[in-house]
């Protein structure tokens, strides 16, 4: 099966001007407030993009990032596009060698390895923020 669009997350202090390239204009889908490592308050880009255009974009995107720690990425069902700076790494779901090297690229640019939960991203939007409580805990 083709996955139409891929869904871009971004976070916005990652970027070198704060803004996102022009390419992006016009597709955001939201923004909002999340701890990085449960103590950096950070904001996220949302957007929604063609698969067919997602490789262009995730080039674009590595090309506006900041020189060390951070990343974004974009994904689907299928892919996930990880984009360092400038540097774009494929990830097709469950391949576990695609993610130890996305990982190790993800170094090479001080990003910490807990950041870099790569394999949970298809289930867990962010797998680095803590665990919510549910009704059940007392």
């Amino acid at each position: 099966m083709t996955w139409p669009t891929m869904r871009a997350v971004v976070i916005r202090e990652s970027l070198t001007t704060g803004e996102l390239p022009e390419a992006f204009s016009g597709r955001e889908a939201r923004r909002y407030p999340h701890l990085l490592d449960e103590r950096t308050p950070i904001e996220i880009i949302e957007l929604t993009v063609p698969a067919d255009q997602a490789p262009g974009l995730a080039l674009e995107l590595s090309a506006a990032l900041k020189p060390r720690l951070y990343y974004a990425h974009l994904l689907n069902e299928a892919r996930m596009l990880v984009a360092f700076p400038h540097t774009v790494v494929d990830i097709p779901r469950g391949d576990q060698e695609a993610i130890a090297h996305a990982r190790s690229v993800g170094a090479l640019f001080d990003i910490p390895d807990e950041q870099m939960r790569f394999a949970e991203m298809w289930d867990t939007d962010h797998p680095d923020a803590p665990a919510q409580p549910t009704a059940d805990a007392r």
